[in-house]
């Protein structure tokens, strides 16, 4: 019997936990933002810019970016535009020495490095009161540097992280993409408004020059690790909805299961190799925990949930105790509805592969199960060291 309440415990706890992290930690950040807001100042003004773009292998993407680049609404002898090649091997650094006339600078890495060490060679070299990095694929819409630095009008804010638009809803995975953007933005704006955001990107983040502190080059997750050192040192981070990017989802969840395991294993690194979950303040530990750290524990929790209901299922005779709503009958259902569940994103998986990607009821399960092994492969590869540090394209037909 006491085995039997072990595992309805840790049912209830991990499935509490679960719950946490994707509902009521959001919806506290919701309420929070209306009874207690915290503003920003926001004005129109031009601090200059330094944009970073690393580069590995973008020859596809790498001349729609820079066309974007130089195109954008703003003063142009207050825009440094730098890419940083780490090695490619494709043509990369023939098309942007192509935009050498046009304020474009091309810096190489001698040797491949990965993007940490692309992105520390790039703040050597940047002049603007601002550093803003991006990846070599997002598109901005022509405003969106001038409505990204308002906020820093407000002597509090050291980070600005822009909103990220998923601009092909029809292929591979892009509309469950959106909806879990359009989930993430939410929550991002929520903890902004009460403070920091705890969660940024690489389309569209800018930082305060002087905060910058040279990281080393196995971050994997480098724009994290940034805004956490910029935190550290008494800075608000905040996510500026107006200022938009544009960019493709993955054709297919396998192109996404690769992006989040990298992803993941950069999330463990910053929490525990580089001592981020160690906050400068309670709140701010608070969100990282709820947000961070419990968020990319989901699919342990997931297998202790599945495990625990089946044993406490299997082992609870017909006579006993109704401890925790887990005895035969509700641990039954529980039960069933997890299988059922499971069962839904297998059929998403064979859908896919068939070409049918837009049944929600398949589509939605598919991709919360792929993206929460994704991060089941992260933890491993984080505790194993086998994330490398280098950074591989994604697809041409994503």
């Amino acid at each position: 019997m006491a085995v039997v309440i072990l595992f309805a415990c840790l049912f209830w706890v991990s499935f509490i936990l679960m719950l946490w992290t994707y509902f009521g930690y959001p919806l506290l950040m919701y309420v929070w933002s209306k009874v207690a807001p915290k503003p920003i100042k926001k004005e129109t003004f031009y601090p200059s810019i330094t944009m970073l773009i690393p580069a590995y292998n973008e020859a596809d993407v790498i001349g729609k970016k820079l066309e974007n680049t130089v195109s954008l609404e703003y003063p142009k002898d207050k825009l440094q535009i730098l890419v940083i090649d780490d090695g490619s091997d494709d043509g990369t650094a023939e098309i942007v020495q192509s935009f050498a006339d046009r304020g474009v600078t091309l810096l190489k890495q001698p040797v491949r490095g990965g993007k940490m060490g692309a992105v520390n060679m790039g703040f050597e070299h940047a002049t603007g009161e601002i550093v803003l990095l991006s990846d070599a694929s997002p598109i901005y819409e022509k405003e969106a540097l001038q409505k990204l630095v308002r906020g820093f009008a407000d002597p509090s804010v050291g980070v600005i992280v822009g909103t990220l638009a998923i601009w092909d809803t029809d292929r591979g995975v892009a509309k469950q993409a959106g909806m879990y953007w359009k989930y993430e933005a939410a929550l991002r704006k929520w903890e902004s408004r009460t403070g920091s955001t705890v969660a940024v990107h690489g389309n569209m983040f800018a930082i305060r020059r002087h905060l910058h502190k040279p990281l080393q080059k196995g971050t994997i997750n480098d724009e994290f690790s940034l805004a956490m050192e910029a935190n550290a040192q008494g800075y608000r981070v905040v996510y500026e909805p107006e200022a938009i990017s544009y960019d493709e989802a993955s054709s297919s969840m396998a192109d996404e299961y690769n992006r989040r395991v990298r992803i993941n294993a950069g999330r463990y690194q910053a929490l525990f190799n580089a001592g981020y979950l160690r906050a400068p303040s309670l709140q701010m530990a608070f969100r990282l925990f709820s947000h961070k750290f419990l968020r990319p524990l989901s699919p342990v929790l997931m297998i202790i949930i599945f495990a625990a209901n089946l044993l406490t299922v299997v082992l609870w005779g017909e006579e006993g105790s109704d401890f925790l709503l887990l005895r035969r009958g509700w641990g039954l259902l529980f039960l069933v509805g997890q299988i059922g569940f499971y069962l839904l994103a297998w059929l998403g998986a064979i859908f896919e592969k068939r070409g049918y990607r837009k049944v929600l009821i398949f589509s939605v399960p598919y991709f919360f199960v792929g993206s929460n092994f994704a991060a089941l492969m992260g933890l491993w590869r984080w505790a194993s060291g086998r994330q490398k540090v280098t950074w591989k394209k994604r697809s041409a037909s994503s």
